[in-house]
C-alpha cells in the first residue's frame, strides 16, 4: 500500500492524523480518545488490489456523534483512494455484539460524505455461526474493474448467506 498524504490530510482535516507504522492512522478527538484507522492487505476475495479498513477506538469509551471525526475518518478514505486506486472492505468489529450498529453509523457516515457521488458503496450482512457480521465494500466508480469487482463481493457474500450448515 501507498502511504497516505499526512501533510494533504493534516491541512484539511478537523483532528490531527498521525502514523506510526505506515498502515496504521492515528486520531485523537477532542474528547482524548484515540481511534486507530487500519489498512491491511484483504486477499478474501481478491489476490492483490484489497484492503481492510478498520476502525478502531482504542479508549474502548462511547464516543457521542463526533462530526469531526467522521470528516477525518471520510478524508482518510479519500487520501487512500488518491494514492491506492484499489478496493477497500470495512467489517465491523464484533467483540461487544454492537457491530449492526457500527454498519449503520459508517453507512450513514458515508452517505453525508461530499464526494460519495465518486464511490460504489456495497453493504452485506453474513451469519458467522450466532454473530452476524457486516460488512462493506467501498470502490472508486473510475475503477477500470469496477463491475467485475462489484459482482465479484455480491458473489462472496451469495455464497457466505447461502452456505450449508
Amino acid at each position: 500500500m501507498n502511504p497516505l498524504d499526512l501533510a494533504y490530510i493534516n491541512r484539511l482535516a478537523p483532528y490531527k492524523v498521525w502514523t506510526e507504522n505506515g498502515r496504521d492512522y492515528l486520531i485523537e478527538t477532542s474528547r482524548g480518545q484515540i481511534f486507530v484507522i487500519g489498512f491491511m492487505d484483504d486477499y478474501s476475495i481478491w489476490q492483490t488490489g484489497a484492503y481492510q479498513f478498520t476502525i478502531n477506538n482504542q479508549s474502548h469509551q462511547p464516543s457521542p456523534l463526533d462530526f469531526k471525526l467522521r470528516e477525518t475518518i471520510l478524508l482518510l478514505i479519500e487520501a487512500f483512494f488518491s494514492a491506492n486506486p484499489d478496493i477497500l472492505l470495512y467489517i465491523c468489529e464484533t467483540g461487544d455484539g454492537k457491530q449492526a450498529l457500527r454498519s449503520r453509523l459508517f453507512v450513514r457516515w458515508f452517505n453525508t460524505y461530499s464526494h460519495r457521488d465518486a464511490y460504489i458503496l456495497e453493504t452485506a450482512e453474513v451469519m458467522e455461526g450466532k454473530t452476524k457480521n457486516f460488512a462493506a465494500l467501498i470502490v472508486q466508480k473510475s475503477n477500470p474493474r469496477l463491475i467485475e469487482i462489484v459482482s465479484e463481493f455480491k458473489e462472496t457474500i451469495n455464497i457466505l448467506t447461502n452456505k450449508p450448515e
